[in-house]
């Protein structure tokens, strides 16, 4: 080994039995899940930045950072002393100390590795010696398995080869690139945290010699952009990869042969491939069009949609009741590269366990990975399940779906893939702390989450919303609506729609039903009666007590009439013949008293309960 600059050497060994090398000229070394460490090992188990290595010297030493702890040599540390050879544990992965190039560093033989086959014997009278070795990076079979999903382009190829990049280099984020049209490269399928990386198409061409690559930032969690080129040799696409320290030199030899097969096979998957560049600009304006707004929650909401959107992960959305999850579950599955596939929606609230079960695993109520034709699971094959309100459901079936989940997480992607999206209350950490979360569970779908916002943290949002809504209910309802009247608008943004959006939907149906056809939306029932006439009933009730405490009988009797008969006609859904027998008067002494205490017109209950 030749002297001069001095190196630290590591490995990371993973429990498949990968290694990963790295070289690194630093006296202080960051070892952690976050992509800003030098040395990056994703797990549940490791701290964004668990533990700094630091050398003086020809000695290195190590601490934790916030009272984490490392099992060093089969001994659980915070701090100690290193020497080649020794081997830090952090959660799944082992960390080996090599040393340094210029000093103390441990032997590393370059003859016949310890996998050396049995057979092979010492040389003999002079004949040469043969040695049976194996792949040092283990990718041979990744390698072998890549080749076979490019064999036959289909639809899913993006995805599998991902798939099967990540299972040789696990922890590693990866992304299939190409050119969006508008300046920018958009991922035709990718397993990344946060925003893609930013490199202009327009370098793409500077990429043209064989075997160059780019790197964008430095150090170990820079990202790698190895280009695609089809046979005509000008790049077509690209593969990025970060953090560039976990990958090595056989990782980026594993991009490149996989950037080249991908290149002579570009044309097949293309005409057999559904993704288009540019898919993200498209869930951006259909976001925009269905979840209008300014506000700060409604554009974070917007974002992670966007990046949920692509990929295959398990997403949790959360958020109060009535605020729309499902719609917004409903919606992320139709924005992406992958829009289009079949959705199956299933409730896990209001059901006891083996319901559910049937429901999701078909009769036998069993979880398993074989391809069967019975429950929710089985049917949502290739397509995306959304299972609402897990939160409901017993702890024990909740880690049971987090281990079928896992599991398929783990296999490569495929046309029999399932995007499991589940819905639960506002606050998921909280939920889990009551207990009614169960933390492998939520562990499954901590790294996509999005929260949907209350009407209240997005006030600012409801012209836009209800402007979107008047159009998408007039065309259902086959309506040609010129618009909404200032004074409707203003009475509707003074709701308070405890309801939340479920109210609003309601109140928008119900007014667009009552519009004729040509004309404006002009809500007199609102703007004359002193409010939504839903909220109504419930201030009435809140001030039935006050009511009550009077002693004063022409002030209580008639309230309390008002109530009774508010009740009754909500009860009968505005039938004003079952509301008049219900209260033992007259047909014409009700629409009289209906009249007196402005009752409101309950009919459009009935008209909701037939489009439902």
């Amino acid at each position: 080994m030749s002297v001069g600059v001095a190196m630290v050497l590591l490995a990371v060994e993973s429990e498949n039995g990968a290694v990963l090398n790295y070289r690194l000229e630093k006296n202080q070394i960051t070892v952690g899940s976050s992509s800003r460490n030098d040395v990056v090992v994703r797990s549940p188990a490791v701290a964004e930045r668990h533990l700094v290595m630091h050398r003086n010297g020809d000695r290195f030493t190590f601490v934790t950072v916030d009272r984490q702890t490392v099992v060093l040599n089969g001994e659980r540390r915070s701090r100690g002393v290193l020497y080649p050879g020794d081997r830090i544990r952090l959660g799944p992965m082992t960390l080996v100390f090599r040393g340094s190039e210029t000093g103390g560093a441990e032997a590393i033989p370059n003859a016949v590795p310890p996998e050396q086959d049995a057979s092979s014997s010492p040389a003999r009278d002079g004949a040469p010696q043969l040695a049976f070795l194996s792949d040092p990076a283990g990718f041979a079979t990744a390698r072998l398995e890549l080749m076979a999903a490019l064999a036959t382009p289909h639809s899913d190829c993006f995805r599998r080869v991902i798939a099967l990049i990540r299972d040789a280099l696990p922890g590693v984020e990866l992304a299939v690139l190409a050119p969006d049209g508008g300046g920018g490269l958009a991922a035709l399928a990718s397993v990344w945290e946060g925003d893609l990386p930013r490199f202009p198409p327009a370098g793409l061409s500077d990429l043209t010699t064989p075997g160059r690559y780019a790197q964008i930032g430095s150090g170990g969690s820079a990202t790698v952009v190895y280009p695609i080129s089809a046979l005509e040799g000008e790049p077509v696409g690209a593969i990025a990869a970060r953090p560039a320290g976990m990958l090595g030199n056989e990782g980026v030899g594993l991009l490149g042969e996989t950037a080249r097969l991908l290149g002579l096979r570009w044309r097949e998957i293309g005409r057999a491939d559904t993704v288009v560049p540019g898919s993200d600009v498209d869930a951006r304006q259909a976001l925009g069009a269905r979840v209008p707004g300014t506000s700060q929650a409604v554009q974070v909401l917007r974002a992670g949609m966007v990046a949920a959107a692509v990929g295959n992960d398990p997403v949790l959305v959360c958020g109060g009741e009535g605020v729309g999850r499902t719609e917004m579950a409903r919606l992320l599955s139709s924005i992406g590269p992958d829009r289009g596939r079949r959705v199956v929606v299933v409730d896990g609230g209001g059901a006891d366990d083996r319901a559910v079960r049937r429901e999701l695993f078909g009769p036998t109520g069993v979880p398993s990975l074989a391809d069967r034709v019975e429950g929710a699971v089985d049917r949502a094959r290739g397509g995306v399940l959304i299972l609402r309100n897990v939160d409901r459901l017993p702890l024990p079936l909740q880690a049971e779906l987090a281990g079928l989940i896992s599991a398929q997480q783990r296999e490569p992607a495929g046309a029999g893939s399932v995007r499991w999206v589940v819905t639960c209350g506002e606050d998921p950490l909280a939920l889990v702390q009551q207990g009614k979360l169960e933390p492998a569970f939520f562990l499954v779908f901590s790294r996509r989450m999005l929260r949907v916002p209350r009407l209240a943290e997005r006030r600012e949002d409801l012209p836009l919303l209800i402007a979107g809504m008047l159009a998408r209910v007039a065309q259902d309802q086959q309506k040609s609506i010129r618009g909404i009247t200032l004074e409707c608008l203003n009475t509707l943004l003074a709701q308070p729609f405890p309801g939340e959006m479920a109210e609003l939907v309601g109140a928008i149906n119900r007014f667009v039903t009552a519009t004729p056809d040509g004309e404006m939306v002009r809500c007199e029932e609102l703007s004359g009666s002193g409010g939504d006439p839903l909220a109504r009933g419930s201030q009435a009730a809140t001030s039935l007590a006050d009511v009550l405490a009077s002693d004063n009988l022409k002030q209580v009797v008639p309230r309390v009439e008002q109530l009774i008969i508010d009740r009754v006609m909500r009860q009968v859904k505005g039938n004003q013949s079952k509301g008049a027998r219900a209260l033992g008067i007259s047909r014409g002494a009700l629409i009289a008293k209906l009249k007196e205490y402005a009752v409101p017109d309950y009919r459009f209950l009935r008209r909701r309960q037939g489009r439902a």
